[in-house]
């Protein structure tokens, strides 16, 4: 090699340090002032920069260390691992973010675990390439530090040759990542047309930034083990790593044009009621409690602390054993109520009710660990008081660790939705004991749950079916989350609620992702249209742009970010 890549290699080390260090730093103020959102915003867009940075860095170095020296064989070792430890960190803060938004409490000693997995997952993505630039840079005088002559880059490869059986295995590691990278490219681009794809897609688009750093560390891993840089596998292996790679970016490419066109699509919904512009009937006191961004990328990767409230769980409202239908005998059905911490005082929500409904199918699933309890969390320090519900489930002869026995039952989507009403009277003698607004109702939920968010609110809102819901509930707004409307039925009013729209119903809004290939895009659509046939106006449907099924399960991925937006504005607007 000659002076002049001596000296590249000079700047990438000392860039290294410098942009690995500022990642570090900044990452630890972030823990103790998350809320300066102008300044995260930047900081996210570093981070991207930086792993890039990384991954070509640590290829290079690994690549064009001379490893007939003791140091060496250092770095060639260390970026190996960098680069099979980055997948593992992409995960550990993933899970680590969704175990602290599905646990009941906020104590630290009770999330310790998942913090720690945040923190090990992000800091080791840099400390680790940090330290491998201080050992070049302290070994910057050794005269043998890059192989030089061509003799040596082939004495290099033959003992690439002696380790054959290491390079096999990684080059087998990546192209397994690789090929899922295929797969979740195809679920983000066309997964709305193929349920494989589709299913699949309930963990891609949202992730995409870990399935980024996955991609990323596995393409450099690939092309570093092949050895030849002018071979044909090289540059096959070089194009599928930039395509998958590239393809994981392009939900968070997209994401100024999904708020735009979002922005635009709630503004000419509710625009109207307000005058010609919404943003003007929240006061700067209240605004100061909602998100500033509808999105930074810091959160996605360091995520969030849940906010405070009060937890009651498992409050029996429905016992099986007292119902006159002899279906209902066996099941017991509660509740867990997320109520403001002082009272509802001051706060957005002024103690209007949040209804939120789990999905799964009808047939699996449960209130709390399933149903995103941060978001309980979110609007019950709003000023919200949220009921998390369970209700009747087909019982399908199986079992798993998510959903209770003691809910399984012969059920049809009546009794099911019946099982809610009875909530709802329920609701309606308790109410003060929860210090809840029946006055100001709102109900929510995903896929089946967004079916019967749909049934419930606009059920209960047209007054006809008093048989099933109490009238003492007054229905604000409805937010149904890609609901599984006409599944089964498109003419019965209750599996198919779109027919229960009126000029006068709730307003709405729609959270849908264009790719999603279990629950149709065009039924969202269908719902709201349903709203513009009668010359009702309000309802505003959010499309998110390669996001599938259940693409709102992490709390501060890209899309429930942008949701969570407009979804805390429309509810102070309506409450």
């Amino acid at each position: 090699m000659n002076l002049r890549f001596t000296q590249r290699m000079s700047i990438l080390n000392y860039s290294s340090l410098f942009m690995n260090s500022i990642s570090i730093i900044f990452g630890f103020i972030y823990f103790f002032f998350p809320n300066r959102t102008t300044l995260w915003i930047f900081f996210g867009a570093f981070l991207l920069v930086t792993l890039v940075f990384n991954y070509t860095y640590i290829y290079l170095a690994g690549r064009y260390i001379n490893k007939e020296s003791s140091f060496g064989k250092k770095i060639s070792i260390l970026s190996y691992v960098y680069l099979l430890f980055s997948p593992i960190a992409a995960l550990l803060m993933s899970f680590g973010n969704m175990l602290v938004s599905v646990t009941y409490s906020n104590r630290l000693i009770d999330n310790i675990g998942s913090y720690l997995m945040v923190f090990i997952g992000f800091f080791g993505l840099f400390v680790l390439c940090m330290v491998i630039s201080i050992i070049i840079v302290n070994n910057r005088k050794d005269e043998k530090i890059w192989i030089k002559t061509n003799q040596q880059i082939k004495g290099e490869q033959i003992q690439n040759c002696k380790r054959k059986n290491l390079r096999i295995t990684s080059i087998i590691i990546s192209l397994l990542f690789l090929g899922l990278g295929i797969l979740t490219s195809l679920s983000m681009i066309i997964g709305g047309t193929n349920s494989m794809l589709g299913l699949l897609g309930i963990g891609v688009a949202h992730l995409s930034l870990t399935w980024f750093i996955i991609f990323a560390s596995m393409s450099a891993l690939l092309l570093r083990s092949i050895g030849k840089a002018n071979s044909i596998q090289f540059y096959a292996a070089m194009i599928l790593g930039l395509m998958v790679t590239s393809v994981s970016l392009f939900p968070s490419i997209a994401i100024p044009s999904t708020v735009n066109q979002n922005k635009q699509n709630f503004d000419e919904a509710f625009n109207p009621v307000f005058g010609g512009n919404w943003e003007t009937t929240i006061p700067l006191e209240i605004e100061k409690f909602f998100l500033k961004k509808p999105y930074h990328i810091t959160q996605y990767f360091l995520g969030t602390k849940p906010k405070d409230c009060t937890i009651i769980r498992d409050v029996l409202y429905f016992n099986g054993s007292e119902s006159s239908f002899e279906v209902d005998k066996n099941i017991l059905l509660h509740f867990d109520a997320y109520l403001p911490t002082n009272g509802g005082s001051g706060l957005p929500g002024e103690n209007s009710i949040l209804i939120r409904i789990h999905g799964g199918g009808w047939s699996f699933s449960d209130k709390g660990l399933t149903n995103m309890m941060q978001m309980n969390k979110y609007f019950a320090a709003e000023g919200y008081a949220v009921f998390d519900i369970q209700y009747g489930l087909f019982d399908s002869r199986g079992s798993n660790p998510f959903t209770p026995e003691y809910v399984k039952g012969d059920f049809t989507k009546e009794d099911l939705i019946r099982h809610i009403g009875n909530f709802t009277y329920f609701l309606a003698s308790h109410a003060s004991d929860y210090n809840a607004n029946l006055d100001s109702v709102f109900v929510s939920g995903g896929s089946a749950g967004g079916q019967l968010a749909c049934a419930t609110a606009l059920g209960l809102d047209s007054g006809v079916y008093s048989d099933i819901f109490s009238p003492a509930l007054n229905i604000r707004g409805l937010v149904p989350y890609y609901p599984a409307n006409r599944m089964h039925d498109e003419i019965n009013v209750f599996q198919n609620p779109a027919l229960l729209v009126e000029t006068d119903s709730p307003p709405c809004l729609i959270f849908q992702g264009k790719q999603d290939g279990l629950v149709e895009p065009e039924i969202s659509e269908d719902l709201l249209n349903s709203y513009l046939s009668v010359g009702n106006t309000n309802c505003a449907l959010l499309y998110m742009p390669f996001a599938g099924h259940a693409n709102d399960f992490f709390f501060t991925s890209n899309y429930n970010q942008i949701f969570l937006y407009f979804m805390e504005r429309f509810m102070y607007l309506f409450h």
